[in-house]
């Protein structure tokens, strides 16, 4: 018997996915001391960044956009095997979830405003990561 295709159920996960997870972890342990403190120190601004792009996009196109999940129900073909112990083919339904972008109204001046405090919290930010830079620099010498 042949092991089942990308769209017939054998109840396990595939193997890529699993392996897509663990490979971030792996190369985390990877990792040097200096690598680990520099890339912690940055975090936040990160997050800061993605947050001022997101919010400057919205200022632009006057409007946001959100990301919702959606349940489909798709028709497929799945094997499944009989009381005789045959393998068959039949039609199954599946649900799918799917993430799909919607358009939401904002208040444009509101917006701004949260883009000005990004602003200034991310400026606050970067001088005391400029500091916390240089002290892994000094404590993790290369």
């Amino acid at each position: 018997m042949r092991p089942a295709g990308p769209t017939e159920s054998t109840g396990d996960l595939p193997m890529r996915p699993a392996l897509m997870l663990v490979l971030p972890l792996a190369l985390a342990a990877c990792a040097t001391p200096r690598e680990s403190c520099l890339s912690s120190v940055g975090r936040e601004g990160r997050v800061l960044d993605a947050l001022i792009a997101q919010t400057r996009g919205n200022v632009t196109r006057g409007y946001a956009i959100e990301e919702r999940e959606e349940l489909r129900t798709t028709r497929q073909l799945c094997r499944y095997r009989t009381d005789e112990g045959v393998v068959a083919r039949r039609f199954c339904d599946r649900t799918v979830a799917e993430e799909v972008r919607v358009p939401v109204t904002i208040d444009i001046e509101e917006e701004k405003v949260k883009l000005d405090q990004l602003l200034a919290r991310r400026e606050a930010q970067a001088r005391g990561e400029a500091a916390a830079r240089a002290q892994c620099v000094a404590r993790y010498p290369q």
